[in-house]
């Protein structure tokens, strides 16, 4: 039996900034199955979210490819590229950020419908709503404005305008990082049976390994602009092989790093793979 293309499928994305010696993004390549949830994990200046901006075209790399369902994304362009990002959403780090703060939430929700043609102005209204009560909102807080929500609801504001237009991956670019614990908690569970219930796929970008270990299947660990390491995420955690890797589960333990091994290459082996 054939195995389906990946829905995401990146090869050798490079970008460098202008005056820099060293690349942003060296030559990275990566692939998210229908449905996958995969962790992009690194330390601040790793590249991660360079990349993730690369993948949704806010910037446009040096070199690579992007393929999308099939489609090589970076020969979009216009209308083509627009009816692309309904199905290629993000969800950013600060939703406060992230939200209009002179717009009320309900009309932010319903600006995909809108961009994308998906509901008639006579039912907008109650696309929100169904929208607001499937990421566990009170549908009456669509009349408020962005400060007058908890950054917990606020995230969620985020998430449900980002699924108003039924995409097919979220690129979660660290959702849960301006948080506190218990809300943490609430959203990556959020996540977790939208996932299910929609069939989603997610690139995860963190720093948090205990994020990681909650919300991916297999994960990617960056550094210095490169992926140096990648597997399933549980068996990546438990014995990491890259100097990076093994920084960052210490870090998480609270201990020094260990030692780097000269003789040990940084590359482990890989496995097969806002509307805006």
């Amino acid at each position: 039996m054939s195995v389906p293309p990946p829905l995401l499928e990146v090869e050798g994305l490079t970008k460098r900034w202008p005056g820099t010696t060293a690349a942003a993004v060296a030559d990275v390549s990566l692939a998210v199955a229908s449905g996958e949830r995969v962790a992009l994990v690194g330390a601040s200046g790793s590249g991660k979210t360079t990349l993730a901006r690369l993948i949704l075209r806010l910037i446009e790399p040096d070199r690579g490819s992007i393929r999308f369902a099939g489609r090589d994304l970076l020969a979009l362009r216009g209308e083509a590229l627009r009816r692309v990002r309904a199905d290629l959403q993000l969800v950013f780090q600060d939703p406060l950020a992230a939200l209009d703060p002179r717009r009320r939430v309900g009309a932010q929700v319903a600006d995909p419908l809108r961009a994308h043609g998906l509901v008639p102005r006579t039912g907008r209204s109650a696309a929100v709503t169904a929208l607001f009560e499937r990421v566990g909102l009170d549908p009456a807080l669509a009349r408020r404005y962005p400060h007058e929500l908890s950054g917990g609801q606020r995230q969620r504001v985020a998430i449900a305008r980002a699924l108003a237009s039924r995409p097919r991956l979220l690129v979660l670019d660290e959702p849960v990082a301006q948080l506190d614990v218990s809300v943490k908690a609430q959203i990556l569970d959020l996540l977790e049976r939208l996932r299910r219930e929609e069939g989603l796929a997610w690139l995860l970008i963190t720093h948090d390994l205990g994020a990681a270990r909650a919300a991916s299947d297999r994960i990617l660990v960056m550094a210095e602009g490169r992926i140096v390491e990648e597997g399933p995420t549980a068996a990546v955690l438990a014995a990491p092989r890259a100097p990076a890797t093994r920084a960052l589960v210490a870090a998480e333990l609270r201990l020094p790093p260990p030692p780097e091994r000269p003789d040990q290459p940084l590359t482990a082996p890989s496995v097969s793979p806002r509307t805006m």
